[in-house]
């Protein structure tokens, strides 16, 4: 055990990053042979999986098509978020140890502060791939695995999460790396070309001109002539910081270059390095206002979705009320795609979220060197980053009360100071926040200053919990059409869709796309799912026949359905009894007729 010992520790000072990433390891204070990984539970597992919708839209088709490549290695796709909590396990992990399954299952940890030295946390460290191989892992509970990982960026130069191939690692891996970059960079390019706004500008750009118009190029999209998304491989190339999105300009970026389109590939100079380009110009318009975007109205906006635009429009600051998880940031992203606002970013900041030691760094920005830990260029901050769009507040009820007097003073003279700075910056903004507490009542208790609750609650809307929702048999239905469910072929069987229908949600739409996912995740193409695809707290049993509905005879029955056109809904209410139970007596109305 000695020898494996120090085998091990050779592994891990082979090259500079192993060396450096067991130093970090060390100074977290681990235990080499720890074997308690930190796992979170289903309830909080599932509101990562909910805030990480676009990562996996993007992501998950790709990792899919991996995995179905990588069954001779016994190895998975797993995919995590920024924080290396896995996500999604895709794969078969049926030939892996048990231990191996546990510890790639989601909802575990694989960050480098709480598992070592591991691909997925080291690749966060260093924010760049790396493959981590048997003994070259910190812990040693893992030394039996080979993993490769990259991270994801989202288009506005953030990191989304990780992607990562493991499996075991006395197998041979020679193009593991290769293929997790090369799938990372096709994620990359889709996930910049399909946020494409018809209104901004497209540039692409490599060293070959035949290699424009592939995934190997660069991709830079601008809003007027304000850089405001990327790829990786272009910000990477072309040197440029992703805190500088949403401020440099196409002319600083390619001085010697007019803004105007060009089909045809023709040569820009960026810091002395020649490359082809192609410049697609803003789809053009015969009306002075923009065409509404092709987005649905969630159920709790059908009615009213409408005034809720003009009084954005207005800029009358919106108030989402509504269970956790009931869609709040969902119904105030559609609210903003149907606004004058479109053109701008919509600002997520969830003030429950953040450290309250954070948060006002991070809603109004700081200068260089504000304060220790500081990004050594500044951070311009989520109000400046919102100017011209939405800034969405979520959990507004946490907000600390000394940032409400200086959020306060900003909705109110439109003009914000970074950490560190005597310059003010003038804004221009709709505000948007959601909360599940009563605010008027943290005003009674001291917690809520009354101005600010006046200032951000000029129109309040309240979003009802999914299991008050009408026609959720529909609305399942067209959530798993935009997962991709048809897409793959799989389909719901009735008893299944009866049940999801039937079910209380405490977790509301936030816990029912999740669970779609997993089944989404585990199911194979073309399959058709029935109740024993649920994990085992959803299956439920179906209420039997209430007694009242014995009672009605199929006359009645008939008559009620005929009354509302057929809506089993309203028809179950009228009679008092549950859908699933009309469903069955229904059926037996027109088999009788």
């Amino acid at each position: 055990m000695q020898g494996k010992s120090t085998d091990s520790v050779g592994q891990a000072h082979s090259t500079p990053l192993l060396r450096e990433s067991w130093f970090r390891s060390e100074l977290y204070g681990l235990e080499r042979s720890a074997e308690d990984f930190p796992l979170l539970g289903q309830g909080e597992l599932a509101d990562r999986l909910a805030s990480h919708s676009g990562l996996q839209r993007y992501a998950f088709p790709m990792a899919n098509h991996l995995a179905e490549s990588l069954t001779e290695t016994q190895s998975v796709v797993v995919l995590t978020d920024a924080t290396g909590v896995v996500l999604q396990t895709i794969g078969n992990m049926s030939a892996m140890e048990k231990a191996q399954r546990f510890a790639l299952s989601p909802g575990t940890l694989w960050s480098e502060n709480g598992r070592g030295t591991n691909a997925i946390g080291t690749a966060l460290a260093i924010d760049d791939s790396c493959e981590i191989d048997g003994e070259q892992h910190f812990l040693t509970s893992n030394q039996n695995l080979y993993c490769a990982a990259i991270p994801l960026q989202t288009p506005d130069g953030q990191v989304a999460g990780v992607l990562d191939i493991s499996g075991p690692a006395h197998f041979s891996h020679t193009h593991t790396l290769a293929w997790v970059k090369s799938a990372a960079r096709q994620i990359e390019y889709l996930w910049v070309k399909q946020s494409l706004h018809p209104q901004q500008w497209l540039m692409s750009l490599h060293p070959d001109p035949q290699k424009l118009d592939s995934v190997e190029e660069m991709l830079l999209v601008f809003s007027d002539n304000v850089l405001t998304t990327a790829n990786r491989l272009a910000l990477r190339k072309l040197g440029i910081d992703a805190e500088r999105l949403g401020s440099i300009t196409f002319g600083q970026l390619f001085p010697q270059l007019k803004q105007t389109p060009c089909a045809v590939p023709m040569p820009a100079i960026h810091s002395a390095e020649t490359y082809y380009y192609r410049l697609r110009a803003p789809a053009q318009t015969l009306v002075s206002v923009p065409p509404k975007p092709a987005v649905a109205w969630p159920f709790s906006l059908k009615q009213n979705g409408e005034k809720m635009v003009r009084l954005l429009n207005a800029g009358v600051s919106l108030c989402v009320q509504g269970e956790t998880g009931s869609g709040k940031e969902f119904v105030s992203q559609t609210l903003y795609q149907r606004s004058r606002w479109r053109e701008g970013k919509f600002i997520a900041i969830n003030c429950a979220a953040i450290p309250e030691s954070l948060i006002e760094s991070e809603l109004f920005g700081y200068q260089p060197g504000a304060f220790t830990g500081a990004n050594k260029n500044g951070y311009i901050g989520k109000i400046r980053e919102a100017d011209g769009g939405v800034l969405f507040l979520d959990e507004i009820g946490d907000m600390p009360l000394a940032l409400q007097t200086r959020l306060l003073r900003v909705l109110q003279d439109k003009v914000v100071a970074p950490l560190g700075s005597s310059r003010s910056w003038p804004v221009n903004f709709a505000v948007i926040c959601a909360t599940h507490r009563n605010l008027a009542q943290l005003v009674a208790n001291g917690e809520f200053r009354e101005d600010l609750l006046y200032r951000l609650q000029e129109f309040t809307l309240t979003i009802p919990p999914l299991r008050e929702w009408p026609e959720l048999v529909a609305f399942i239905e067209q959530q798993w059409l935009e997962l991709g469910g048809q897409a793959r072929r799989i389909t719901l069987s009735p008893p299944l869709l009866e049940t999801l229908a039937h079910f209380g949600w405490p977790g509301n739409v936030r816990q029912l796309r999740s669970l779609m996912k997993v089944l989404l995740a585990l199911a194979e193409d073309g399959e058709t799912l029935g109740i024993d695809a649920l994990p085992v707290e959803y299956r439920q049993e179906i209420p039997e026949p209430a007694e009242n509905l014995k009672q009605h005879d199929t006359a009645l029955i008939a008559s009620t359905l005929a009354r509302f056109n057929g809506n089993i809904s309203k028809a179950a209410q009228a009679l008092g009894v549950a859908r699933s139970t009309l469903y069955r007596r229904a059926a037996r109305v027109r088999d009788e007729n």
